[in-house]
């Protein structure tokens, strides 16, 4: 595995690893009010927001938020392409 592979490989890893810690600590408490969840924010959001956008139009009034299922999915598949990728 080259350098860059390792590179994205364990970018990928701390978006999961982000995605997991908003979800988390979304069912503790209103997330944005301090510098450090609205950093979280300000990083997941841009993965998070299209896919809640399109699953809102999909199944609209779906009482549950799916779309940090859906993007740790979707990451993880990009990181299976991008190990082999890597690899070959």
């Amino acid at each position: 595995m080259n350098t860059i592979t390792t590179i994205l490989s364990q970018l990928i890893n701390l978006l999961v690893l982000l995605i997991i810690i908003r979800a988390i600590l979304s069912w503790f408490m209103q997330l944005g009010r301090d510098p450090l969840t609205r950093l979280l924010l300000d990083i997941t959001d841009p993965i998070l927001s299209p896919i809640r956008n399109l699953t809102s139009r999909i199944i609209p009034g779906m009482p549950i938020d799916f779309s940090p299922i859906i993007a740790i999915m979707a990451l993880q598949f990009l990181a299976g392409l991008v190990l082999r990728a890597g690899r070959g």
